[in-house]
């Protein structure tokens, strides 16, 4: 399931849900060529993992909330994977792979 975050409030429903279950973050360009070839490996695992993401150009305040509230350097494009409110791993450019993003949830289930 892919989930668009706009506002701190969907920040933390997705920090809520990563209670019950791992989930990823996905951060993104909507005009950087590294951030389109991870937006089609993230659309892979959108039917096995719950997709969080944001578009950067439209959401610079929350890409400082993520990074401060996770602990975790802001880079773009950029995979977060959060399980019970905490920053478990992150994965940039091309790094974000459908098969490294699953096995990453996987572990922690």
């Amino acid at each position: 399931m892919f989930n668009v975050m706009k506002t701190s409030a969907d920040f933390q429903a997705a920090l809520d849900a990563s209670q019950e279950k791992p989930i990823v973050i996905f951060k993104h360009s909507a005009t950087c060529p590294f951030s389109a070839a991870a937006q089609i490996e993230v659309a892979n695992t959108k039917h096995d993992l719950d997709i969080y993401g944001i578009t950067l150009q439209y959401t610079p305040e929350l890409k400082v909330e993520i990074a401060e509230k996770l602990g975790v350097e802001h880079k773009s494009p950029q995979t977060i994977v959060v399980h019970k409110g905490k920053a478990v791993s992150s994965q940039w450019r091309g790094d974000i792979q459908e098969r490294v993003l699953k096995n990453a949830v996987k572990d922690l289930a």
